[in-house]
């Protein structure tokens, strides 16, 4: 039996490279596609977004995370992948999401390179603004999977969680420092 040139994926983290990513992304099984989804959330976010697992249809949200926004309240960043060609319409069909979902950031992550309309239709989004941050955001944000294999790009926001594990060691420590001087 001759062995042809067939690629074998394992799914253990993201493919190491972009040949790997790109044959994830187009197998035709849904399932292997939203482990592909799942794969470029979680890595971009440093597992710290929470898949969205809704069967069928995802609503165009893949993943979502959260920080502390300037009211003390939790707001919202949704993730969306695409693995096909993608347009301007894109990104006009995430800002749609990002207002019914009540969402403050979007990340459009995308296995083709944006088009200069999609880069300028998400620029048009405006940027977030936090007095928690000390830096401004895109509203919406393009992301490719070659930056995140290639460039090992990651999201820079800080999030809820670890506000809440460094208050949490901040208090531990209080707490040590207050047993200690007892």
């Amino acid at each position: 039996m001759a062995s042809g040139n067939s690629h074998c994926i394992t799914l253990h983290g993201i493919p190491k490279d972009l040949e790997s990513a790109i044959a994830l992304a187009q197998k035709q099984d849904d399932r292997t596609r939203k482990e592909f989804e799942k794969l470029a959330v979680l890595t971009y976010s440093n597992n710290r977004a929470v898949i969205n697992s809704k069967k069928g249809k995802d609503e165009g949200i893949d993943g979502i995370a959260y920080f502390n926004g300037d009211q003390g309240k939790q707001e919202k960043i949704i993730f969306q992948v695409k693995s096909g060609k993608v347009q301007s319409k894109d990104i006009r069909d995430l800002l749609g999401t990002m207002t019914l979902e009540n969402a403050s950031i979007a990340i459009f992550i995308t296995l083709e390179n944006p088009t200069k309309d999609m880069i300028a239709t998400a620029k048009k989004a405006g940027i977030y603004q936090n007095k928690y941050f000390t830096q401004t955001y895109d509203k919406i944000q393009i992301v490719t999977v070659k930056d995140i294999i290639e460039n090992q790009e990651r999201l820079n926001i800080r999030l809820g969680l670890e506000v809440l594990k460094s208050a949490e060691k901040i208090i531990e420590t209080k707490a040590t420092q207050i047993q200690l001087n007892l």
